[in-house]
């Protein structure tokens, strides 16, 4: 066996390990656009893992597509401790009318080509691909529509279900079900309340579902 001193020697000449990585790519739900600096999803699992290298992109309004747009300019890793990917609510809202079956495919489609190059980028990393939640707690209606006289929109509660079983199709093991533990801390009010304008994570929603995911890495790295 080596002395301690020999091993010291080895690892001064040897190459220094990469620094450990943590991935994020994803829209306001994960971001600190609203909660602010700082105090957004990804911002505070961040700081739960740390030391790490972030990398990726939270955006609000970010879709599908900007998710795609990213993997050219991602660095691939062996070293990555967690990836967190948190998209779809915007491509459907985007949308003038309810989507069809053949929207639902080609969305399943392009995430899973998206997580198959992610996880060729990243082997070995911890994945946690969040569903969507509802703000609205099943209502359909949310306070900015209400003061402006419109009517709920039950339609989107259940587009927002098949969405949902579209993106654990996509997970499998990895899915993080931000829909059931945000159930109740919507415009109910029948929990403390999660949300600001209409359908963003306030701090306190920020909080709660970063340690839900913080949880959930204790339990799986």
């Amino acid at each position: 066996m080596f002395s301690s001193a020999v091993r010291q020697l080895l690892d001064f000449f040897s190459p220094k390990g990469e620094n450990p990585v943590f991935l994020a790519l994803g829209d306001s739900i994960i971001s600190d656009c609203y909660p602010g600096p700082g105090y957004g999803v990804a911002a505070l699992v961040q700081r739960g893992l740390e030391p790490v290298e972030r990398r990726g992109v939270t955006r609000t309004g970010y879709m599908l597509p900007d998710l795609e747009a990213q993997l050219p300019l991602l660095k691939g890793s062996s070293c990555c401790k967690a990836g967190l990917l948190s998209i779809g609510g915007n491509d459907l809202l985007a949308l003038d009318a309810p989507p069809d079956q053949a929207w639902f495919a080609d969305f399943v489609r392009r995430y899973q080509a998206l997580r198959s190059e992610l996880k060729r980028l990243y082997p070995g990393t911890t994945w946690l691909v969040c569903n969507l939640y509802d703000p609205t707690d099943g209502t359909g209606q949310l306070p900015g529509r209400q003061e402006r006289g419109f009517p709920p929109r039950p339609g989107l509660v259940e587009c927002l279900a098949h969405l949902n079983q579209a993106i654990a199709s996509v997970a499998g093991p990895d899915l993080v079900d931000l829909h059931g533990y945000c159930s109740g801390h919507g415009w109910s009010r029948r929990l403390p309340l999660w949300f600001q304008m209409d359908i963003e994570p306030n701090r306190e929603g920020a909080r709660q579902i970063a340690n839900l995911l913080l949880q959930r890495l204790g339990s799986r790295v």
